[in-house]
């Protein structure tokens, strides 16, 4: 059965060197079925979330 296109999840946390991570998920590897992960990094929060946009 062929994979559903959800909604991607997305994560935006601080790191321990003071910048930002936001995470989500790319899709799913068709051979392994494992899920893709994409990051992006800001100096802020807000700088964060804007990226995160932009790559979604």
């Amino acid at each position: 059965m062929p994979w559903q296109r959800s909604e991607p999840t997305v994560k935006v946390i601080s790191g321990k060197d003071g910048r930002w991570e936001g995470r989500y998920t790319a899709g799913h590897d068709l051979e392994t079925g494992k899920v893709i992960y994409k990051n992006v990094l800001g100096r802020t929060q807000a700088e964060t979330k804007a990226k995160l946009k932009a790559a979604i």
